[in-house]
């Protein structure tokens, strides 16, 4: 019977993965390597994650539990945050020039859970989730905070690849500021649920 794997030695492993990751991305991303950076060996990493894939569900879940720790945090301190706040310090920290490598790395997971969703477990569905909590924590009821999370989502994600792209920072962040403004001041809750339920007109027939 197999020893059960130190979780000191697998926490610290983890983490080193985690920031191997961050500088020289997961695409092509080999055991050997990254075991030498880490200072230990190929076998080591298959014992304490089970497999390549294993390991790179780890680094994932490690990236989440930084990220998570930070924005819970932001929004512990004092005063109760809106969407719109969140949105222009969130963007604070995705577009400067030392969280690149970890918007590059996001986009390189996604093509990667594109094409093998079962292997990148909660790559393509944890995000909308994750907004739809912060919808929900601003006060957003969830039918409206749904559809708005799935907005300021794909949002995000379209500005960040623009940025990756571009580097046009001036131009996007003040796409960003427009966004931000129009989740500040949003229609009626009302007339936003009115919104939902009316169908989208149908293409003209030529």
């Amino acid at each position: 019977m197999a020893r059960p794997s130190n979780p000191e030695i697998r926490r610290r492993l983890r983490q080193g993965a985690v920031d191997y990751v961050l500088s020289h991305g997961v695409t092509g991303l080999a055991l050997r390597p990254l075991a030498r950076a880490l200072d230990t060996n190929a076998r080591m990493l298959l014992y304490h994650f089970g497999s390549r894939e294993g390991l790179l569900r780890e680094v994932l879940a490690g990236l989440r539990e930084r990220e998570d720790a930070v924005i819970r945090s932001w929004f512990g301190r004092g005063k109760k945050r809106t969407l719109a706040e969140f949105l222009l310090w969130y963007w604070q920290r995705l577009s400067t020039r030392r969280a690149r490598p970890a918007a590059r790395l996001i986009f390189e997971l996604y093509a990667l859970a594109l094409r093998q969703p079962r292997r990148y477990p909660g790559v393509l569905t944890d995000p909308l989730a994750y907004w739809r909590k912060l919808a929900e924590q601003a006060g957003v009821t969830a039918e409206v905070g749904s559809a708005q999370a799935t907005l300021l989502l794909a949002a995000t994600r379209g500005l960040l690849l623009d940025l990756c792209a571009t580097g046009d920072s001036t131009r996007i962040e003040n796409a960003v500021r427009l966004l931000a403004a129009m989740v500040k001041s949003p229609a009626p809750a009302s007339a936003r649920i009115a919104l939902l339920h009316h169908p989208l007109p149908h293409p003209p027939h030529h």
